[in-house]
């Protein structure tokens, strides 16, 4: 019997330290989340024993700056919402989602009335390829491709590395910006990734578990160091 609580006790430390070392880590394991997820990323290597914070920074700092000034959304929660999205990656990569195809398919058919706020009219003379770009995330803030269309600007544009950034902080302000004026990051953060705000029973509905809180801990860090450089 001994034996038999000594061995529970010891499987149930051992899954503690690695639940430990995947949360600490997650950010650096990329690799094993491309793989899982099927994100797509030109090859443009982090440098050893820079931060996925400070790759962030290295890489989209300075338009981050400009573009929050022009659309008065807070630059930390650009920052972020970049980190959280493409993990401060540039080129951002992107990601297809087969699930937001099938929709897409149903209402280009006539299955479904819309989709979000597409209609069968918006997807005549869209082939495969077009619906296939239309369920690929792009960008720093993977925004849907789909989402080009109520923003009339061409898929063309969202999967541009220079042109995705400003269409996508325009979404966010139009989107959502109203919870950014209030400071009700919790909302935002939760928004963009599912489209609703922050559950009020506080069970967070993000793809990941801990999206929104480390959402708001990195505004902290990028906060921080935009008023030491100040």
């Amino acid at each position: 019997m001994k034996r038999k609580w000594i061995k529970r006790f010891a499987i149930l430390s051992i899954g503690l330290v690695l639940a430990f070392i995947g949360y600490r880590y997650r950010y650096d394991l990329i690799d094993v989340y491309r793989d899982w997820t099927g994100w797509q990323i030109e090859e443009n290597p982090r440098p050893e024993g820079v931060s996925t914070l400070e790759w962030a920074e290295m890489n989209y700092k300075e338009e981050m700056l400009e573009l929050s000034k022009k659309y008065d959304v807070p630059y930390e929660y650009l920052m972020a919402l970049l980190v959280l999205e493409c993990s401060g990656e540039r080129p951002a990569g992107h990601r297809y989602e087969p699930g937001i195809m099938k929709k897409l398919e149903k209402v280009k058919a006539g299955t479904y009335r819309k989709f979000e706020n597409i209609f069968p009219h918006d997807l005549q003379g869209c082939d495969d390829s077009c619906l296939e770009n239309l369920a690929t995330s792009w960008g720093p803030f993977q925004l849907m491709g789909y989402k080009a269309i109520p923003l009339g600007v061409n898929v063309s544009e969202l999967r541009d590395e220079e042109e995705a950034a400003e269409i996508g902080v325009k979404w966010i302000e139009q989107e959502y910006g109203h919870f950014l004026k209030k400071k009700k990051y919790k909302d935002a953060f939760h928004y963009h990734n599912t489209g609703d705000r922050f559950p009020l029973n506080g069970k967070s509905k993000t793809h990941h578990p801990y999206y929104v809180s480390d959402g708001l801990r990195y505004m902290k860090y990028f906060e921080k160091r935009k008023v030491l450089e100040n």
